[in-house]
């Protein structure tokens, strides 16, 4: 399913409507807000890369959305820079936090039991320790887990981002609904790498999606590469976001290098408008089959 079919809280008509700019507004006042920061502080930072690839594998085998996998790694980016903690809490705490972010992003019938989560670390944990870091977990961000995410941010630029209009590769749009159905991939490739590049954790999320966009725009073949109705809803200018689109292209070439060589990455690049690359990092051994 797209981006735009996954979300929660909108729904398509006002994604595309007048009250983009009224919600777009209400994340930056949160986002700006927001009481913690992280400031990458976590003693087992160095694990992080190994911890969100497994994530994302227990999220995709639950079937969990991608909010909800993005809203979970933020508070696990969080609570770890507040925390000391060992192996094997540290999958613990990932659970914790694909738990809670379910809650808030899912529908009841797939908020995954804490049994469920279990499993994937072989039933290592008595089910008390769910109900127990849950309570911790609350208490840590004082009840406030609905935080904005870039994955919130890019879901309200998305419907804007590729227009009839734009050129594709200097010439016109020839099939604008599979321009836009490849355009997803594109952006789908690039918040899985902002998930996973520890360089993106404490970039505040409107910068970011806005950023996501403009990446996906450049290696897509759009042009104008960030046009005005886009300055104007994310609030950002092209130079604001130079930098990090250049890292996110910075990945994408190297994906599409590595693709030349036969190996399929975790940031491979998308090949259909259909399509989603694997993952090559190296999984835990808890990791369910």
């Amino acid at each position: 399913d797209s981006l735009l079919q996954e979300m929660s809280y909108y729904d398509a008509p006002t994604l595309g409507s007048e009250y983009t700019m009224d919600i777009l507004s209400w994340l930056k006042v949160k986002e700006r807000h927001a009481p913690h920061h992280c400031r990458r502080q976590s003693p087992q930072l160095e694990k992080r890369v190994q911890l969100i690839d497994w994530s994302c594998d227990v999220a995709d085998k639950l079937g969990l959305c991608t909010s909800t996998l993005h809203l979970a790694v933020k508070l696990v980016d969080l609570f770890m820079d507040g925390h000391d903690i060992q192996n094997p809490q540290l999958y613990l705490v990932c659970l914790g936090a694909l738990l809670l972010a379910a809650k808030i992003e899912e529908k009841d019938g797939n908020v995954p039991r804490c049994s469920q989560l279990n499993v994937f670390v072989k039933n290592y944990f008595p089910l008390s320790d769910f109900f127990s870091l849950e309570m911790v977990m609350l208490n840590y961000f004082n009840w406030n887990i609905c935080l904005p995410t870039s994955c919130y941010f890019t879901s309200l630029l998305l419907p804007h981002a590729i227009q009839p209009t734009d050129h594709h590769n200097s010439g016109p749009i020839l099939s604008f609904p599979k321009a836009q159905a490849y355009f997803q991939e594109y952006v789908q490739f690039f918040l899985k790498v902002s998930l996973a590049d520890v360089s993106f954790i404490d970039i505040i999320p409107s910068l970011l999606a806005a950023s996501i966009i403009a990446a996906a725009r450049r290696a897509f073949g759009l042009s104008p590469h960030w046009p005005d109705n886009l300055e104007m809803l994310s609030g950002y200018v092209e130079e604001q976001l130079g930098h990090l689109t250049t890292l996110l292209l910075f990945h994408h070439r190297l994906s599409v290098s590595s693709a030349d060589e036969g190996y399929c990455s975790f940031t491979s690049s998308p090949t259909s408008p259909h399509g989603g690359g694997g993952r090559g990092l190296p999984h835990c051994l808890w990791a369910g089959t």
